[in-house]
């Protein structure tokens, strides 16, 4: 059951809202199953969807019985495809493709000092990374015959994935040539624009998590201009303590037990409280952003993970 004011699926699906999704969070909190999730809710609705990976290796297409996507795009499920960013494939992408300077590619970019150079280079990857959805949204329909209605960016955990929201900011404070100033621009421009680049927060209702969502949620702010779209609370215990106060069905429920049961299950309950509370406090400092309960999306024994994007489809607002 999801907990808010409105459905996330009907937050990032109308027409408004943006092209490209960037679903961030801390590492274990659930951001593939919400990419893959929003990209399934997306299709259902007829759009033709991508979800961008930045991982070591692709988690979401063998959820859905497909082969790990690499640098080319993987049909994983009717109208959503999965890509894995590689920087090398996107160098290429640039230069050859793109500006049609092969020469350039072969001699200079993939000389070993300079391909070694760019591999360590503080913050390239992430500028690739931002121009590859660029390139995908306005030039991949023409150059390489490839056509999507949105994009879910499935990012790196919040030490590496925030950085990416930081790329205009970036790119501002170096000189280059009219190409280059140009390919800025047209970045920053994207990234600026509320229609075409919004972010959704994963969490859970810890303590050490939420620190490190409001630290997220400043910087989405701080980068973008605005607040995330949404964040999603994984495994939120709204629906399982409605009430402050345990009342009498814990009475009586402890009532049926040992007494060592008894103070298990007051034990529990105590836990759920404290998480309760967590998730409260959380809501109350994301006040410019709608906070949704998920009661979980985590992988259950005996549930596969397209079972688990299916089931959070449907407590999203979507047609499982």
């Amino acid at each position: 059951m999801v907990h808010g004011q409105q459905k996330p699926m009907q937050l990032v699906a109308a027409s408004a809202q943006p092209r490209i999704v960037f679903v961030l969070g801390k590492g274990g909190v659930g951001r593939s199953t919400v990419a893959a999730a929003l990209a399934s809710s997306w299709a259902r609705r007829q759009a033709r969807v991508l979800i961008l990976q930045w991982a070591i290796s692709d988690p979401i297409g063998p959820w859905f019985g497909a082969e790990p996507a690499g640098a080319l795009p993987v049909t994983v499920s009717p109208g959503v495809d999965v890509v894995n960013f590689s920087l090398d494939y996107a160098l290429r992408a640039y230069f050859v493709d793109h500006l049609n300077a092969g020469w350039l590619y072969r001699r200079v970019i993939r000389a070993r000092p300079v391909a070694h150079l760019l591999e360590v280079a503080p913050g390239l990857a992430e500028m690739f990374f931002i121009g590859q959805l660029w390139w995908l949204t306005n030039l991949a329909a023409s150059e390489a015959g490839l056509r999507y209605d949105r994009i879910v960016v499935d990012a790196p955990a919040t030490g590496h994935g925030s950085p990416l929201l930081d790329v205009p900011a970036t790119m501002a404070t170096m000189r280059g040539a009219d190409l280059f100033a140009l390919e800025s621009r047209r970045v920053a421009d994207m990234m600026a624009d509320p229609a075409q680049i919004g972010a959704v927060i994963v969490t859970l209702p810890e303590a050490l998590v939420v620190r490190e969502t409001l630290e997220l949620h400043q910087r989405v702010r701080t980068s973008l201009g605005r607040a995330p779209n949404a964040a999603l609370v994984n495994r939120s215990a709204a629906s399982l303590v409605a009430q402050p106060d345990p009342g009498a069905w814990l009475d009586r429920l402890t009532a049926q037990v040992s007494p060592a049961n008894a103070q298990l299950v007051a034990g529990v309950h105590r836990e759920l409280h404290a998480r309760l509370d967590t998730e409260t406090q959380l809501r109350n400092r994301l006040s410019d952003a709608t906070v949704h309960g998920v009661d979980s999306f985590a992988e259950l024994p005996g549930h596969t993970p397209r079972q688990v994007v299916s089931a959070l489809v449907q407590q999203l607002g979507g047609n499982a």
